[in-house]
């Protein structure tokens, strides 16, 4: 257990050692957007939430249409009901027919999505009112023939005949219209809505309902022959869809149902009185608790497009082409399906019949499988979202570009599926957009940021090291800046002095310009094989040449580098001498010693002046002094112990039994290492044990 917990702890000071070594910007960018980021999940502009609802209908159309229920079944007036029957608005005893049949196939509860605002007469009925009304003009006293006259027009209506045919159902729910305005004016409350409320009402503090200030419902003969009445009341998202359903409307002091709610309690058999509302909470149906925002909305679940839910024509049910037992216990909803209609809405999915959208929140209260908006998500996308941009501060600005572009896809497609996992098997509705744009911006400005930042490096870089090193060693400096740090360091490397032997005899019978031209030719010779053993170049002093191993690029071989380039040195050296004798030149030879230990590394001088990058130390000088004893040794390259023992375990035997030194860049064949003893040299209080090293 307590290894367990260091493993953590190890992993902990990584990563925080790692943002702690971040530059301002990043921090500065990544806090500004997430400033901007974590508000508008909670309040998001306008064009956001157009977008996200957006984003919203697509997972509907990710998932697809679902498995439903049959206990929903749509009388649909169809465009051949109306090509059949006559145009829309029927007569009212036509209506009352359909719902006649309709009614005798026993459905458990009929709602009818048709305002009956206004009342129909027959013909007869308006001859009779027309006589009434001349009666009237002669002056005549009322008496039986008046009443007579009243009572054969109320006979006369077709308004009767359905209200009749309401009655007699017993189980007939009505719609009601709301208007809603932001206009603060006194409500206008018709008296049958006393009656078809919600009789048990407790508000929570919370609750901000939706308030109507007129309401528009069916004539009296047939408000008061329903079962219920519910408000049909649609709130559109912005975008026009619709997404979520009022389950009641305020007006005044009263609280009413929706129009699927009250069919819903039909249809499962609950009285008035077993409906309670918590207004802003829940509607409580008996033993269900339906849950709603605070201003009473669910949001509907779709079942699919249009034509989801079973479907039958008007003209059907006339020419007694449907079976009785198709309705039998049901919820029947009668409404217009036809082309062109006017009650026709746009869903996530299509446009739809409003008797379609009746019958998909009629589903989500019978399935009791609602999407839920929780405020907790709200919290779990906060911290998700600031994961996140510690997962890119810790991969963008220090690892490959590539990594940070798979690590920012990884945590797109995480949340992604996570979001749509959530609504198709949680009906949970997450935000998918701002946080997904969050993360994308993230990822762009620190990209941005390091891209510039990377290139003022790399220039610098380039400015510092082109001159000292290979484009190798510049290149892997650049991919890895922190190994180019200004200032000093302690490294363990490999030092190489180079010196011309017998210069000043050289240049004592020469002119000036035929010296700098040799010289120049054996110094670019030499630059040029410490380049290609990827050397860094420290610099001239005269004729003496100083280059080093082990920075600013970490090299484990940097030994067995040096030693290996300084054979190369003599290799290409004898080709100088080939050429310098055919023409004429005596030629110039040179003595390398070499060093390893550790030393300070780092550029040294004048900031904003003159600076150098080189290494200084002990092991600095006593490269320096064994190069000197190259001379006294008569030996062309002299390294100290400590070189020694650094390569050799480079060394191996070939199969001709010859030795071989192979390192990083490349191999020596027949290498030799003879021990010249102990010398001790200036500086130094111990004696020094030394080798000459040649190949042939």
């Amino acid at each position: 257990m307590s290894s367990g917990l260091r493993a953590v702890t190890r992993w902990e000071r990584l990563i925080i050692w790692r943002l702690c070594r971040l530059r301002w910007q990043y921090w500065f960018f990544v806090s500004l957007i997430l400033l901007v980021a974590l508000p508008a999940l909670f309040y998001p502009p306008v064009f956001l939430q157009l977008l996200e609802n957006k984003s919203f209908d697509a997972r509907f159309l990710m998932r697809g249409p679902h498995q439903i229920s049959d206990k929903v079944v749509i009388v649909g007036i169809d465009d051949q009901s109306l090509e059949h029957i006559g145009r829309w608005p029927w007569p009212r005893k036509k209506t009352a027919e359909l719902l006649s049949l309709i009614a005798a196939g026993g459905p458990k509860a009929i709602g009818i999505d048709m305002l009956f605002s206004e009342p129909d007469q027959g013909q007869g009925a308006s001859a009779l009112a027309d006589v009434m009304v001349e009666y009237r003009k002669l002056g005549m006293p009322k008496g039986v023939f008046t009443a007579y006259l009243q009572k054969k027009q109320r006979s006369l209506l077709e308004d009767a005949h359905l209200a009749a045919v309401i009655q007699k159902a017993g189980n007939v729910v009505l719609p009601v219209g709301m208007f809603i305005s932001n206009q603060k004016t006194t409500a206008d409350i018709p008296d049958v809505l006393y009656d078809f409320s919600f009789m048990l009402v407790k508000e929570r503090p919370y609750n901000i309902p939706l308030v109507a200030q007129k309401a528009l419902v069916p004539i009296e003969d047939f408000s008061y022959e329903a079962a219920a009445l519910g408000h049909v009341y649609t709130q559109y998202d912005l975008g026009g869809a619709i997404r979520w359903e009022p389950l009641y409307i305020k007006i005044g002091e009263l609280y009413m149902p929706s129009f699927s709610l009250e069919l819903a309690r039909l249809y499962l058999g609950y009285a008035k009185e077993d409906m309670q509302l918590l207004a802003g909470e829940a509607i409580v149906l008996k033993d269900q608790v339906i849950e709603t925002d605070r201003s009473g909305r669910v949001l509907i679940d779709y079942a699919g497009p249009a034509g989801t839910f079973k479907t039958l024509s008007a003209l059907d049910i006339f020419q007694g082409k449907i079976k009785p037992s198709q309705l039998r216990d049901k919820i029947v909803l009668l409404g217009v399906t036809a082309l062109g209609g006017t009650d026709t809405h746009v869903t996530p999915f299509s446009h739809m019949p409003g008797v379609e959208k009746q019958a998909n929140v009629l589903e989500n209260i019978l399935q009791k499988n609602f999407l839920r908006d929780e405020e907790f998500t709200k919290s779990s996308i906060v911290l998700f979202v600031l994961l996140s941009a510690v997962i890119l501060l810790i991969f963008i600005p220090k690892g490959k570009m590539v990594h940070g572009s798979i690590v920012t896809v990884l945590l797109l497609l995480l949340y992604l599926t996570a979001t749509q996992y959530l609504f198709e098997v949680y009906l949970l509705r997450v935000d998918l957009l701002t946080p997904s744009v969050a993360i994308i911006l993230m990822y762009s400005v620190m990209t941005a940021v390091r891209f510039l930042t990377e290139e003022r490096i790399a220039k610098r870089i380039k400015s510092l090291f082109s001159n000292y090193t290979t484009e190798k060693v510049v290149d892997e400096l650049i991919a890895h800046p922190e190994l180019a740090k200004l200032g000093g360091t302690n490294r363990d490397v490999t030092v190489l002095f180079s010196d011309v032997r017998s210069f000043t005899v050289f240049s004592e019978s020469r002119s000036p310009e035929v010296i700098v031209h040799y010289l120049n030719e054996l110094l670019s010779a030499m630059t040029d094989v410490i380049f290609e053993w990827d050397g860094t170049l420290d610099k001239f002093v005269g004729d003496e040449i100083m280059a080093f191993w082990g920075a600013p690029s970490l090299q484990e071989d940097h030994a067995a580098l040096g030693t290996a380039c300084s054979l190369s040195m003599l290799k290409r050296l004898a080709q100088l001498h080939q050429k310098w004798a055919d023409e004429g030149v005596e030629p110039l030879d040179i003595g390398i010693g070499l060093n390893s230990g550790e030393v300070l590394v780092g550029n040294i001088g004048c900031e904003h002046k003159k600076m150098d990058y080189t290494i200084i130390g002990d092991h600095v000088n006593l490269g320096a002094r064994v190069e000197a004893l190259t001379r006294k040794y008569d030996a062309y390259i002299i390294i100290t112990e400590f070189t020694y023992e650094k390569i050799k375990d480079a060394i191996i035997e070939s199969e001709s039994g010859s030795m071989r030194l192979v390192t990083s860049v490349g191999e020596i064949d027949n290498i030799r290492i003879e021990p010249l003893g102990d010398v001790k040299v200036k500086g130094k209080a111990n004696a020094v044990a030394i080798y000459r090293v040649s190949c042939s």
